[in-house]
């Protein structure tokens, strides 16, 4: 039989393709034409909807569903022994088939204008692997595939989750999923007759995820009321959309294909009974004729009056024949005593959603799995997509060949720095918003069309928007990591789109950031909101960070590279100079301080605040320059290193020195530098440990505890600390140790 296993890289396959059925399929001026004599037609079974290729006891790749445009084939691939040490398969049957309910078909699609066969899933003896397969035009005459990318699917995927984060938002148009969820939409609300309480962020009942909507009219006090959740406007410095009822023009979205609104419901004791709708804003409610100047632009669709259980059960409004393009009223509630004898009543709603896919949008990929309760990291964070997650996601989705997902996050970079809702200057903000890339029709923010999607949460009391400072501000760091994302990016597509992205923050960076105290090199960034009444201007961060620095020397030594241009060398050298004066080999092993105070001379040598990444990013940046600096992971070693209780195997590296708890993001960055300087034995020994604590999602936690510490502090006085959640900076990195991929040099450069 064939072994699946990490020489799998090094195989490639020959496949005739055979089209039994009379007609050809098309590669660019390639088509594939029959070939009689070879292999049989396979049949479809109409009895079932096998998804899974699968390997059967000849030697074949059985592919039941593969798709190409709007059609679908079914085909089988025999395993063909060949001298040259490659392993070969030929295609012994291909024929064209109807859709059979399979919801995960074999595809075959051009990506960076090469064809590709993605399988998703192969069953190989109860093993679950995805293949990619790639089409290479020959002078033989036969058609050519060769094996460009495969992994294990389910528990030891990073690339399955940073997808399902990535896509979270995108399979369905959602009105809500969790309070402050990023794919949100429809945020304003209208109160209809009386004002039933209505609970956002309810913890206690939810049909899925974090919360649902809890929902309380009282016939006491009201003959009927209800809620609207609809698009509104939001103008000028407001932090909240108001409400919309069709006096506004241009605010309202576009919905066209969607055939479905699906939403579930429960009473909290059974018997209560309600309406669920959508549309009609703007419009008669019995006659559906207009009655506002820039109305939906259909009538309401809705579900009737229907009476709840005390289980969630799932509804549908159809919109089939519906004209969604222009949709104001996303989806609403009423209830009436009479329909309730006149009794007062609670009941609840959750995932409300439209089918409306948009996969091919450009976005970012939230930052961490949060989790129901009152712990502010999860209500804070819960729709934070950060800057520098996001570039490590790019770089390893890159290393991975998933070439068309990174270029969705590369485009979401390239569209937030030039639709900021005030600045215009080429610079980054720290983190952003997961779902659309932004806002919707009708809100205008300075009066910009457009702009990105800022991160935040409303105040259940006030209803007001709240932004984190440091979310919203701009970090030389993050910059960097953006920037190395785009230039990887750059690497493999040579588009300029993303060379001046890179060139215009790397402008703003030396204007802005440039510090001549001490040792030189760049300071922090920008810390706040942009100006308004409450903040004249944001305030510069004066200290100066080792890991910055680390990171903008290697920003500034590909662009001297790509362009000649010796102002880049000579700022990666000003950005060396001050990395080089943190080194301290007083007592060996050498470590690397983490950079200055406010004031850019004095050295921050505070207890605990050491971190990790510096010591493995500067051996990862430096390269060669780098050499007399490799004992710092010697440093790390006998410094951050968790042991389990008996002191016998390690578990990790911790953030810092006080060895609170493991840091997987950090053990992932060792591992990977550990590779570089040729410590194989180290790498391989702690990928292990990566990869034993990887989650059955996929997914890499941030660390292995409730809570470990960094030594820092936030804004507001209160520590930096990291939380045991799934994270994508994590699961990035951990896939950058799998591919053995230097995120500061993209493989080629």
């Amino acid at each position: 039989m064939i072994k699946f296993c990490s020489s799998l890289f090094s195989i490639v396959f020959l496949v005739v393709l055979i089209l039994g059925m009379g007609y050809g399929v098309s590669f660019g001026n390639d088509t594939l034409v029959a070939a009689d004599g070879i292999g049989t037609i396979l049949q479809p079974d109409s009895s079932s909807t096998p998804c899974d290729a699968t390997w059967s006891s000849d030697f074949t790749l059985n592919i039941p569903i593969m798709s190409f445009g709007q059609n679908f084939y079914q085909t089988g691939f025999q395993y063909s022994p060949s001298s040259d040490g490659l392993i070969w398969f030929m295609l012994t049957g291909i024929t064209q088939i109807a859709p059979n309910g399979c919801g995960n078909p074999a595809t075959l699609i051009l990506s960076d204008g090469k064809y590709i066969l993605h399988i998703p899933s192969l069953d190989l003896g109860g093993t679950s692997l995805w293949l990619d397969l790639e089409y290479v035009p020959t002078a033989d005459g036969l058609i050519w595939l060769k094996l460009t990318n495969y992994a294990i699917n389910g528990s030891t995927s990073s690339v399955t989750y940073l997808s399902k984060v990535q896509d979270q938002f995108h399979t369905t148009f959602n009105v809500y999923s969790d309070a402050y969820a990023a794919g949100n939409h429809f945020a304003a609300r209208g109160m209809l007759n009386s004002a039933p309480v209505m609970q956002e962020n309810w913890s206690i009942a939810q049909h899925s995820g974090s919360t649902c909507i809890r929902c309380e009219f009282k016939s006491s006090t009201s003959p009927w009321g209800g809620w609207y959740m609809m698009n509104g406007v939001l103008q000028g410095t407001a932090s909240s959309p108001s409400e919309n009822w069709g006096d506004t023009p241009n605010a309202g979205m576009d919905l066209s294909g969607a055939t479905q609104i699906t939403f579930w419901a429960k009473g909290d004791k059974g018997g209560e009974r309600a309406e669920f709708f959508a549309l009609g804003i703007g419009r008669n409610s019995s006659t559906g004729l207009a009655e506002k100047p820039y109305p939906d632009s259909s009538p309401k669709a809705s579900s009737g009056v229907v009476t709840l259980s005390n289980d969630w059960q799932k509804f549908t409004i159809s919109l089939v024949g519906r004209d969604l393009g222009y949709v104001l009223g996303g989806f609403g509630w009423v209830a009436a005593a009479t329909e309730n004898g006149q009794h007062d009543i609670v009941f609840y709603l959750d995932d409300i959603t439209y089918d409306k896919n948009r996969s091919s949008e450009p976005r970012f990929l939230v930052s961490y799995e949060t989790e129901p309760g009152t712990n502010s990291f999860d209500l804070i964070m819960r729709n934070v997509a950060y800057t520098y997650d996001n570039a490590v996601a790019l770089i390893s989705l890159l290393g991975a060949s998933e070439n068309n997902r990174a270029k969705l996050i590369a485009d979401a970079f390239v569209y937030a720095q030039n639709n900021d809702r005030y600045f215009t200057d080429g610079r980054l903000r720290n983190a952003y918003q997961g779902g659309d890339i932004s806002l919707p029709p009708g809100w205008y923010p300075n009066g910009k069309i457009g702009t990105v999607r800022m991160p935040g949460w409303s105040d259940p009391s006030t209803n007001n928007w709240i932004e984190d400072a440091n979310q919203v501000g701009s970090d030389t760091g993050n910059m960097a990591w953006a920037m190395l994302s785009l230039l990887a990016y750059y690497d493999v597509t040579e588009d300029n789109t993303y060379l001046s992205s890179v060139i215009k923050m790397a402008d703003w960076v030396e204007v802005n950031c440039r510090d001549t105290r001490g040792a030189g090199g760049y300071s922090a960034g920008f810390y706040g909101w942009e100006p308004n009444p409450n903040q004249p201007v944001q305030k510069q961060q004066k200290y100066k960070s080792t890991e910055h620095n680390i990171d903008l020397f290697a920003v500034f030594q590909r662009l001297f590279t790509i362009t000649g241009d010796t102002k880049w060398r000579d700022r990666a050298q000003a950005a060396k100079q001050f990395v080089v004066a943190m080194w301290d080999d007083s007592q060996a092993p050498g470590k690397f301080w983490t950079g200055t105070g406010d004031d850019g001379v004095t050295i921050n040598k505070t207890q605990y605040q050491l971190p990790l990444d510096v010591q493995a990013w500067a051996v990862l940046s430096l390269k060669d320059e780098g050499i007399p600096y490799w004992s710092a992971l010697s440093y790390a070693e006998q410094n951050m290193l968790v042991l389990n209780a008996d002191k016998t195997e390690p578990l990790g590296f911790d953030f810092n020195n006080d060895l609170d708890g493991v840091w997987y993001e950090g053990t992932a960055q060792m591992t990977e530098a550990f590779r570089y300087i040729g410590q194989q034995a180290n790498a391989d020994k702690f990928l292990s440990i990566l990869k034993s604590s990887q989650l059955s999602t996929g997914a890499m936690p941030a660390t292995n505890k409730d809570t470990i510490t960094t030594g820092f502090q936030l804004s507001d006085g209160s520590d930096w600390l990291y939380y045991q959640r799934p994270h994508v900076g994590a699961t990035s990195w951990l896939l950058l140790a799998e591919k053995g991929v230097n995120p500061y040099y993209w493989p080629g450069f």
